[in-house]
């Protein structure tokens, strides 16, 4: 015992605690146990619990036992019968000798334990497909009770965060408690064998440090969110307690996914600051405040980092194997995706800022989960790329991070090709129409003379001022005599006489026949 004003220890608790559970065992076994064998499989699994977390692991094992035979009794394996009800009562009897020698054990105690362990579980049989499927996979009883014992207390830190913050949204005081809930069951080796439970989770923390940097949302829409997690975690436990695993598409978990994206797409918008004064004359704004400074480059290693990330999280949402986690998965992106945008200047920088808007975006609309191996790809790619920023080309890194920045948008836009580029500018003169052809020269007119004709084919180009020949400027072809030039011309031109070839031959002929 324990003397006055010492301070409990571990096995204090454990004999306190085994101690009620063995005496309520005690009261279901008198009654009638079949009406009441869901409780006798609850009371000796919580026993069992208990021995594990206080390290008594012979008692645990003879536990083990009975939860065995209440199992086999629920499921019909075993008649409750005169024979197995004496059975029950004894074993209960011989585990509260256990507790009462739990603060010195011997090696003798430890044999004890082990054999009624083992007659237990012979008159059990066979234990349940379900049951087998689960230490098949190494959760074993110990585990399934911790994640049942540990799963209550998050619901229930889960369900009074919801209902202050339904009233009261700016508390978070809920939100620390919630998290300290967390820690326990966040350590357990074997959480990732209970899909989607870390995926659960992963997106409560998240929606937690919204909260805390974030401006508050609706009240209503934070309330509902929490509430359908404690719905969800207590589910889980229930499930991982009786069949060893929960389900990945149960109606709790596609719920909380659903609420997750619409909280995640709660963010308030950045509003102008002249926005939130009245329509009145004045004044506003006295004077203009100093922009905030860029942050600084992302440097090589972070990126390597950020790339790294990027292709494990593709690897996450192809292994999926439901939508619901995928959804989870994708959900939890978003922080990834907030921190590359807030880059800073530089090459590749920019381009990643430029990915990380595109990929949030494809994560809001749901193209991570309708189309997760062509988004997973694209993810894929960009983790590459930045996996090579270490030692790259800044400027070629870019202009490939540019190419998967297009396709995502492209996934965002519903599929429809890139907009064709812009046609080349040309010159305005290429658009004018082509010139019409010279009209034929007509035929010599009877009773002309070749000589005249030969006259009229007189070229006439721009140079020096004529002269004395002002006159034949302008001439129409043909036409013999002085065409006057108009009053106050001043025409520059240089009259050349040299008449066509054809002309000059058939002036020849003329010639000679005169």
């Amino acid at each position: 015992m324990t003397q006055p004003g010492t301070p409990l220890g571990m096995s204090d608790f454990f004999a306190l605690e085994a101690g009620e559970y063995l005496d309520r065992l005690d009261a279901v076994l008198q009654g009638d146990a079949p009406a009441a064998a869901d409780e006798f499989v609850r009371l000796s699994r919580a026993l069992r619990g208990s021995a594990l977390m206080a390290s008594q692991q012979a008692i645990a094992r003879a536990a083990t036992g009975v939860e065995a035979l209440a199992r086999s009794v629920r499921e019909g394996r075993r008649p409750w019968d005169a024979g197995t009800k004496q059975i029950a009562i004894r074993a209960v009897d011989d585990l509260k000798i256990f507790v009462r020698r739990a603060t010195s054990w011997t090696e003798a105690d430890t044999a004890k334990a082990e054999a009624l362990a083992a007659q237990l579980e012979q008159l059990a049989g066979r234990p349940s497909a379900q049951v087998r499927a689960a230490e098949a996979m190494g959760l074993d009883a110990g585990a399934r009770a911790f994640v049942a014992r540990e799963g209550a207390a998050i619901a229930s830190a889960l369900d009074r965060a919801g209902q202050t913050l339904r009233t009261n949204p700016l508390a978070h005081d809920p939100l620390q408690h919630v998290l300290k809930a967390l820690q326990p069951l966040r350590g357990l080796a074997a959480l990732n064998d209970l899909p989607p439970l870390p995926d659960l989770l992963e997106g409560i923390e998240r929606a937690i440090g919204e909260l805390s940097r974030s401006s508050p949302v609706a009240a209503t829409l934070v309330g509902e969110l929490f509430q359908t997690a404690a719905s969800a975690i207590a589910h889980t436990a229930r499930e991982v307690a009786e069949r060893g695993r929960p389900d990945p598409e149960g109606a709790e978990f596609r719920k909380f996914a659903g609420l997750l994206m619409r909280f995640m797409e709660s963010e308030p918008d950045v509003v102008p600051i002249d926005a939130l004064f009245h329509s009145d004359a004045g004044p506003h704004i006295v004077q203009r405040g100093t922009p905030l400074a860029r942050p600084a480059t992302l440097g090589r290693l972070e990126l390597v980092s950020h790339g790294e990330h990027l292709r494990q999280a593709a690897d996450s949402l192809e292994r999926a194997p439901s939508p619901t986690q995928r959804e989870l998965r994708a959900h939890t992106l978003a922080g990834t995706f907030r921190a590359l945008g807030g880059a800073g200047g530089g090459p590749v920088a920019e381009r990643v800022a430029e990915f990380a808007q595109a990929a949030r975006e494809a994560v809001t609309r749901g193209i991570a989960v309708n189309q997760a191996a062509v988004f997973a790809g694209e993810l894929r790619r960009a983790g590459d790329i930045l996996s090579r920023s270490g030692s790259g080309d800044e400027v070629a890194l870019a202009a490939e991070l540019a190419a998967v920045t297009a396709a995502v948008r492209t996934l965002v836009s519903g599929g429809a090709p890139a907009a064709a580029p812009a046609p080349p500018v040309v010159p305005i003169e290429s658009l004018a129409p082509a010139p019409a052809p010279p009209p034929p020269r007509p035929p010599p007119r009877p009773g002309q003379s070749p000589s005249r004709a030969a006259v009229g084919a007189t070229h006439f180009v721009p140079g020096p001022r004529c002269g004395r020949d002002r006159a034949r400027i302008g001439r129409p072809r043909g036409v013999v005599g002085r065409v006057p030039a108009p009053r106050g011309s001043r025409v520059r031109c240089r009259v050349s006489r040299r008449p066509t070839p054809g002309a000059v031959g058939r002036h020849r002929s003329a010639k000679s026949l005169g």
